[in-house]
Protein backbone atom coordinates (compact mmCIF):
# COMPACT_ATOMS: atom_id res chain seq x y z
CA UNK A 1 0.00 0.00 0.00
CA UNK A 2 1.42 3.31 -0.97
CA UNK A 3 2.44 5.39 2.02
CA UNK A 4 -0.03 8.84 0.93
CA UNK A 5 -3.26 6.09 0.47
CA UNK A 6 -2.25 4.91 4.36
CA UNK A 7 -2.28 8.31 5.18
CA UNK A 8 -5.25 9.41 3.68
CA UNK A 9 -6.99 6.39 5.02
CA UNK A 10 -6.27 6.98 8.79
CA UNK A 11 -6.68 10.12 8.45
CA UNK A 12 -10.36 9.53 7.59
CA UNK A 13 -10.57 6.78 9.99
CA UNK A 14 -9.77 8.63 12.68
CA UNK A 15 -12.68 11.66 11.63
CA UNK A 16 -14.95 9.24 11.60
CA UNK A 17 -14.18 8.22 15.23
CA UNK A 18 -16.60 9.70 18.04
CA UNK A 19 -15.56 12.25 20.19
CA UNK A 20 -14.79 11.28 23.57
CA UNK A 21 -17.46 12.73 26.29
CA UNK A 22 -16.75 13.71 30.19
CA UNK A 23 -18.98 12.25 32.60
CA UNK A 24 -22.33 13.81 33.27
CA UNK A 25 -21.04 14.28 37.13
CA UNK A 26 -17.53 15.89 36.20
CA UNK A 27 -18.76 19.35 35.80
CA UNK A 28 -20.77 19.57 39.25
CA UNK A 29 -18.24 17.73 41.00
CA UNK A 30 -15.57 20.63 39.64
CA UNK A 31 -18.11 23.30 40.98
CA UNK A 32 -18.24 21.80 44.49
CA UNK A 33 -15.10 21.52 44.40
CA UNK A 34 -14.26 25.34 43.92
CA UNK A 35 -16.66 26.23 45.89
CA UNK A 36 -16.44 23.78 48.85
CA UNK A 37 -12.20 23.91 49.00
CA UNK A 38 -10.26 25.55 50.94
CA UNK A 39 -9.45 29.39 50.38
CA UNK A 40 -6.26 29.66 49.21
CA UNK A 41 -3.87 32.29 51.07
CA UNK A 42 -3.75 35.46 48.77
CA UNK A 43 -0.90 36.59 50.34
CA UNK A 44 2.56 35.95 49.14
CA UNK A 45 6.12 36.45 50.93
CA UNK A 46 8.01 35.22 54.12
CA UNK A 47 4.76 35.18 55.76
CA UNK A 48 3.81 32.16 53.48
CA UNK A 49 6.48 29.67 54.04
CA UNK A 50 7.12 27.34 56.26
CA UNK A 51 7.79 27.51 60.14
CA UNK A 52 11.27 25.87 59.61
CA UNK A 53 12.45 28.46 56.92
CA UNK A 54 10.83 31.00 58.71
CA UNK A 55 12.62 30.49 61.83
CA UNK A 56 16.51 29.61 59.44
CA UNK A 57 15.97 32.90 57.63
CA UNK A 58 15.17 34.54 60.93
CA UNK A 59 18.43 33.23 62.69
CA UNK A 60 20.66 34.49 59.32
CA UNK A 61 19.10 37.86 59.30
CA UNK A 62 19.94 37.80 63.11
CA UNK A 63 23.64 36.56 62.10
CA UNK A 64 23.62 39.41 59.65
CA UNK A 65 22.72 42.08 62.01
CA UNK A 66 25.70 40.72 64.37
CA UNK A 67 27.99 40.63 62.13
CA UNK A 68 27.24 44.47 60.72
CA UNK A 69 27.20 45.24 64.34
CA UNK A 70 30.81 43.69 64.48
CA UNK A 71 31.73 45.59 61.42
CA UNK A 72 31.01 48.93 62.85
CA UNK A 73 31.87 49.24 66.11
CA UNK A 74 35.80 47.45 65.47
CA UNK A 75 38.41 50.22 65.60
CA UNK A 76 39.65 51.84 62.65
CA UNK A 77 42.79 49.83 62.50
CA UNK A 78 41.32 47.11 62.20
CA UNK A 79 39.19 48.06 59.42
CA UNK A 80 42.43 49.63 57.98
CA UNK A 81 43.58 45.70 57.94
CA UNK A 82 40.96 44.48 56.65
CA UNK A 83 40.76 46.68 53.86
CA UNK A 84 44.42 45.97 53.18
CA UNK A 85 43.59 42.22 52.93
CA UNK A 86 41.00 42.91 50.90
CA UNK A 87 43.05 45.05 48.37
CA UNK A 88 45.97 41.94 48.62
CA UNK A 89 43.17 39.27 47.49
CA UNK A 90 41.83 41.11 44.48
CA UNK A 91 45.72 42.19 43.52
CA UNK A 92 46.18 37.98 43.66
CA UNK A 93 42.76 37.28 41.63
CA UNK A 94 43.74 40.15 39.08
CA UNK A 95 47.48 38.56 38.57
CA UNK A 96 46.23 35.13 38.43
CA UNK A 97 43.33 36.34 35.70
CA UNK A 98 45.97 37.80 33.67
CA UNK A 99 48.98 35.19 33.66
CA UNK A 100 46.68 32.12 33.58
CA UNK A 101 43.52 32.36 32.99
CA UNK A 102 42.86 34.79 30.56
CA UNK A 103 45.28 33.30 27.52
CA UNK A 104 43.80 29.81 28.40
CA UNK A 105 40.51 31.62 27.78
CA UNK A 106 41.26 32.95 24.77
CA UNK A 107 42.76 29.73 23.50
CA UNK A 108 39.71 28.04 24.41
CA UNK A 109 37.24 30.59 22.90
CA UNK A 110 39.48 30.23 19.51
CA UNK A 111 39.03 26.42 19.88
CA UNK A 112 35.29 26.55 20.29
CA UNK A 113 34.64 28.61 17.20
CA UNK A 114 37.31 27.00 15.18
CA UNK A 115 35.11 23.36 15.98
CA UNK A 116 31.85 24.78 15.45
CA UNK A 117 32.92 26.16 11.99
CA UNK A 118 34.66 23.10 10.80
CA UNK A 119 31.09 21.33 12.10
CA UNK A 120 29.39 23.99 10.35
CA UNK A 121 31.53 23.26 7.02
CA UNK A 122 31.44 19.09 7.40
CA UNK A 123 27.51 19.56 7.62
CA UNK A 124 27.26 21.73 4.47
CA UNK A 125 29.56 19.13 2.27
CA UNK A 126 27.23 16.60 3.59
CA UNK A 127 24.08 18.34 2.30
CA UNK A 128 26.01 18.70 -0.73
CA UNK A 129 27.34 15.03 -1.03
CA UNK A 130 23.64 13.48 -0.66
CA UNK A 131 22.00 16.14 -2.32
CA UNK A 132 19.79 17.93 0.27
CA UNK A 133 17.24 17.18 2.29
CA UNK A 134 14.96 14.36 1.91
CA UNK A 135 11.07 15.26 0.13
CA UNK A 136 9.46 11.89 1.93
Amino acid sequence: MDPVDLDARLDRDLRDLPQPRAPRSLLPRVLAATVQGEPRAAATGWSTWPASWRAVSAVLFACAIVAAAMFLSAPPQQLTGAAETAGQVATVARVFWEVLARPVASYLFVLGISLALACALAWAALEAALGGASQR
